[in-house]
């Protein structure tokens, strides 16, 4: 009865068929397992947990405080008003704002791949986009004749492109 099985062409077929499926999901299956090596990696910098901190403040006299009556009659506010760690210092003075550059374009693209064409000072023209720096400014928008600059300290500024005869 297998022999009149083989001969019958339908039955050829299908058995080429699932010989062909079972190599094709052994292939995949052998393909999906296979893990490719991990490539060396230099180690990272890892960032330092202690940072940077503000300047140094005095040390609380504990004693004298203990001593000292809160509700005593005679008490008075102290001479420099107390101020959370970060807060400025009102008896600073606001530091002055680097040389601006000079705007000369802008080019305005519907890809937002803007930029424009700014002088610092003698220098000779460069061409920025949005974060580039130029001097202590960092650029952060570019719309048609005019960018927005910032500094490091927060200090944010708008330079329009000049009318001419102006």
């Amino acid at each position: 009865m297998s022999a009149r099985l083989t001969k019958h062409p339908g039955l050829r077929v299908a058995s080429g068929v699932l010989a062909v499926s079972i190599m094709t999901t052994v292939w995949t299956l052998v393909n999906a397992l296979r893990v490719e090596a991990v490539p060396d990696v230099p180690p990272s910098n890892v960032a330092s947990l202690q940072g940077t901190h503000g300047p140094k403040r005095t040390r609380t006299d504990i004693s004298n405080v203990v001593e000292n009556d809160l509700f005593s009659a005679d008490r008075s506010a102290p001479d420099t008003p107390y101020r959370m760690p970060g807060d400025p210092d009102p008896n600073d003075k606001p530091a002055a704002l680097p040389e601006k550059p000079l705007l000369l374009g802008t080019g305005v693209a519907t890809d937002h791949r803007n930029f424009a064409t700014v002088q610092l000072g003698a220098d000779r023209p460069t061409l920025v986009r949005v974060g580039d720096k130029i001097g202590l400014w960092v650029v952060r928008a570019i719309e048609r004749n005019k960018i927005t600059l910032v500094t490091a300290t927060g200090a944010k500024v708008d330079i329009s492109v000049p009318r001419p005869g102006t």
